[in-house]
């Protein structure tokens, strides 16, 4: 025959029989039966012994039962002493048949005798919480010890005849036990069911935290109490009991319940509990979470400086690490265990942070990086956020970090690159990130051992933010720091040898590489450099390109911005020398060296670019050379101008580019001015000029270039230097000369086999007629009427011969009609119906020779116009037949 069970087969029955007790518990009283109703107590706490129940369905008939106690409790303070005495019912529940029910009852009837006048309330409670020590069943015990806790609650906080002192060790003695009964569910059933319960053991800690939040009520303020005789037996227990679970959240507990002030002065002891856990403990997750409170308190705080002053006066340190300090800072000897870039020992949280990290990687040097990193990430974000202003605590941690990276002796980890991403980008968010990045050595060594996709990333986000500031660089120790940063995208990866320049193929293939965004950064970073000293600002421009020099053929696009650099420094020095005449030799002095500086940059761009950069040499010695003509520097601009004809000559072989070539440098020699006064420069390059232009490989283009280059002899005003036309005497004109540019490009002109280019050639000449005949006097200029009257004759007759081409196009009238207008190069472009636009030609398909002589003939008629209008501001323009 089986046995009968004390207790119900499953939750359901369990539920309605203590419901069933309780109805039963109730009536009893309301008769005044109380051996009935500790009857039915008794049987309903019977439920509370099943073995089979999960921790979640034991919390749930807990609770029905604490409510049902509540009602037996209420009645026995109530009837005290005049139907019952309480003392002696305190000694009749000890006689309860099952030691579970027994404890539950005497704990509720001792609890109400404690709330009356005549209980020897600490008496009983020694009693209490020794008795609990009769039930060791994980489960049970706990929900008994925490019903003890519940119970007592009240009358620990609000008796004033209990000594404090002993309130608190009755809760740290609870405490312990209990968190010793939660250790020891870890260890019960078999193995494969570790993780069960573990995730049971977890739904069970706010049991055990209870009791913390319990010892900080009743501390309050007492700061002496809780750290000589609270937290050591506190920290003792986590210690010992070496449970991972355990000591993670009871760390984690004491660093939540208990004041900041307590955590500021007894924050030697919780660092170096942390050393004496289990090595599965996350040492990372209790540090954090201490650090993000002491982070917060100061956040709290009205006025965060006065706090911390305040801190020092209340002496919250350990005395224990007060007397090293002193000890520390009294001896005139290093301390060989303590680093030498170790902050000053004093009141100082970053020191004793310091002092653990040091302990840390001695005690546990199997600490993986990963987990260290973080580490000194939040001690970071504590420094900056408590002491700002003490950038040396940032060096130390980043040179903590190169250590332990040289000692770990391989390449980071991937797991670890997340951690020191975070870790480099911190100051980014920072007032200092200037400051950090430029004065601890470290960060760059440091940042120099990462991978090189991280290196970019990293590197790309400190000049953005230093892009997006108000930022001057204005000390080269900066600057190089700032170099030595920017290294890993300033050279290039793998990059070969320098070339020579007859090395086609190279260049050929360097054309198609266009410009990237780092190399965009870094020539922005050229014009944040900045010093009042003309010479300390040259010699930083000098670092940067020599640091520039090592990115090969990146160069091409860092180093037009030095020279652009070198360009305003000099107009910056030629003003200072108008304001101060007396110096003014000497600035010019410094000018002609600044363009030395500038030539040197030109060299380095030919010499290792190559041919593949021709293009923007010849324009930057161009430019070079106008800004020395305006200086009235003769010599120096006809060098530069005597380096882009090289150039030209040697280098620059597509027609097009050395098209455009002739006009920029047309335009450029039209402005000087202090060429007419040295012997012959003048007049040499302008005729080297028009020489090239004639020499050009399409027809088209020397027409174009020799009537252009007609203006070089044709000086105009400048207002911004203060010439006026009719006023200034000195321009320089030569009509005869341009009369000869003139008559060589229609001879060009004539000479093209195509009849429609021919004419719009003709075209565009006799408008730079039209320009001259305005301009100047027939005496002058050498365009007369004649001369613009044969023309238009000319160009009539020609386009009469275009009629027999435009009669040969009727069988193509099924092309539609195209808008045809004439590009500055002198390419055709058609304007179709999408808005789009195309360059053609006679041999373009589909495209109808009408409409491509319908755009001379459209020139011409416009300038016949032109010369209609002006005969009614210009009499001499009668004269002309149109």
């Amino acid at each position: 025959m089986a046995a009968v069970l004390p207790y119900s087969e499953n939750m359901e029955q369990a539920i309605s029989h203590i419901k069933q007790q309780t109805i039963l518990m109730q009536r009893s009283l309301v008769q005044k039966k109380l051996m009935d109703a500790l009857k039915h107590c008794s049987d309903m706490l019977k439920e509370l012994r099943n073995p089979d129940l999960s921790p979640k369905l034991y919390y749930e008939l807990y609770i029905m039962i604490y409510d049902s106690l509540s009602i037996l409790s209420q009645y026995l303070v109530e009837n005290h002493p005049t139907r019952h005495h309480l003392a002696d019912l305190y000694e009749l529940v000890q006689y309860t048949g099952n030691i579970l029910p027994r404890l539950y009852l005497m704990i509720t009837v001792g609890v109400s005798f404690m709330q009356t006048k005549d209980c020897p309330a600490e008496e009983v409670l020694k009693d209490m919480i020794e008795m609990c020590r009769g039930v060791q069943h994980p489960i049970r015990g706990l929900f008994l010890r925490y019903y003890l806790s519940q119970r007592t609650k009240q009358s620990l906080t609000t008796d004033i005849s209990l000594d404090k002192k002993f309130d608190v060790q009755f809760i740290i003695t609870n405490f312990i036990e209990m968190n010793k009964l939660w250790v020891r569910l870890q260890h019960q059933g078999p193995l494969r069911e570790r993780d069960i319960r573990t995730k049971e053991r977890k739904e069970l800690q706010i049991l055990i935290g209870s009791n913390l939040v319990r010892l900080s009520q009743i501390l309050d303020d007492s700061f002496t109490l809780y750290k000589n005789e609270v937290l050591p037996q506190i920290l003792e227990q986590v210690v010992q009991c070496r449970d991972v679970v355990s000591q993670e959240y009871l760390l984690d507990v004491i660093c939540q319940v208990f004041p900041d002030e307590f955590h500021l002065g007894t924050l030697s002891q919780l660092l170096d509990t942390t050393l004496k856990l289990n090595p599965d403990v996350s040492i990372n997750k209790v540090v954090l979470s201490l650090i993000a409170r002491l982070n917060g308190y100061l956040d709290r705080q009205d006025d965060p400086a006065k706090s911390i002053e305040a801190l020092k006066d209340l002496h919250l340190n350990d005395q224990e690490e007060s007397s090293d300090n002193k000890n520390d800072a009294d001896s005139g000897k290093p301390d060989e265990a303590v680093s030498e870039s170790a902050p000053q020992p004093s009141f100082d949280l970053f020191f004793v942070f310091w002092k653990y990290l040091t302990k840390i990687v001695e005690e546990r040097p199997d600490l993986p990086l990963h987990e260290i990193i973080p580490l000194v990430h939040s001690i970071m974000i504590l420094s900056m956020k408590w002491y700002p202003s003490n950038l040396s605590n940032v060096e130390i941690l980043y040179k903590f970090c190169w250590e332990r990276y040289e000692d770990f002796g391989k390449e980071i980890p991937e797991e670890c690159e997340q951690c020191f991403k975070e870790l480099f980008l911190y100051p980014l968010g920072t007032d200092l990130f200037y400051d950090i990045i430029t004065t601890c050595d470290s960060f760059q060594k440091l940042l120099s051992v990462q991978s090189v996709p991280l290196q970019k990333n990293i590197i790309d986000s400190i000049l953005d933010k230093i892009l997006s500031s108000d930022i001057k660089i204005n000390d080269k120790s900066h600057l190089e720091k700032i170099g030595l940063i920017c290294e890993p995208i300033i050279q290039m990866p793998n990059d070969r040898a320098k070339t020579s320049i007859l090395n086609v193929d190279d260049d050929l293939e360097d054309e198609l590489v266009f410009l990237n965004a780092e190399q965009e950064k870094l020539a922005k970073i050229v014009h944040l450099i900045y010093h009042p000293n003309v010479e300390q600002h040259t010699e930083l421009l000098l670092i940067c390109k020599n640091r520039y020099y090592k990115g090969g053929k990146q160069i091409r696009f860092t180093y037009p911005a030095i020279v652009t650099a070198f360009w305003k420094l000099i107009r910056k020095l030629h003003f200072k020398g108008l304001k101060r005449p007396q110096k003014k030799e000497k600035y010019n002095a410094t000018i002609k060296q600044l363009f030395k500086y500038i030539s040197r940059c030109h060299t380095d761009l030919f010499n290792i670019c190559g041919i593949s950069i021709c293009d923007l040499l010849f324009k930057l010695n161009l430019q070079t050379a106008a800004l020395a003509d305006q200086l009235s520097l003769s010599e120096i601009s006809y060098d530069f101008f005597s380096q882009a004809f090289s150039i030209f000559e040697e280098s620059l072989s597509d027609s097009k580019v050395q098209f455009q070539a002739i006009v920029n440098m047309a335009q450029v020699l039209q402005k000087t001015r202090s060429l007419y006064n040295e012997e012959n420069y003048y007049d040499t390059l302008i005729t080297r000029c028009t020489l090239h232009g004639s020499k050009l490989l399409k027809k088209a283009d020397q027409c174009r270039a020799v009537y252009l280059c007609s203006h070089l002899w044709w000086a105009t005003e400048l207002s911004l230097v203060g010439e006026e036309e009719g006023v200034t005497k000195n321009f320089f004109r030569e009509g005869k000369r341009v009369l000869e540019c003139l008559q060589r490009s229609l001879r060009v002109a004539d000479s093209v086999m195509d009849n429609i280019q021919s004419c719009q050639l003709m075209v565009e000449i006799l408008g730079r007629c039209c320009y001259y005949f305005i301009h100047g006097d027939e005496s002058e200029t050498h365009v007369g009427v004649k001369y613009i009257a044969g023309l238009i004759e000319l160009i009539q007759a020609n386009l009469k011969g275009l009629l027999l081409e435009e009669s040969t196009d009727a069988q193509d009238a099924t092309v539609p009609a195209q808008k045809i207008v004439i590009g500055c190069d002198g390419s055709y472009i058609c304007k179709t119906l999408t808005s789009s636009t195309c360059r053609v030609s006679l041999k373009t398909p589909n495209v109808r020779v009408s409409d491509l002589i319908a755009v001379p003939v459209s020139y011409f008629e416009r300038t016949l116009q032109y010369i209609e209008n002006q005969k009614q501001v210009d009499d001499r323009f009668n004269a002309i037949a149109t």
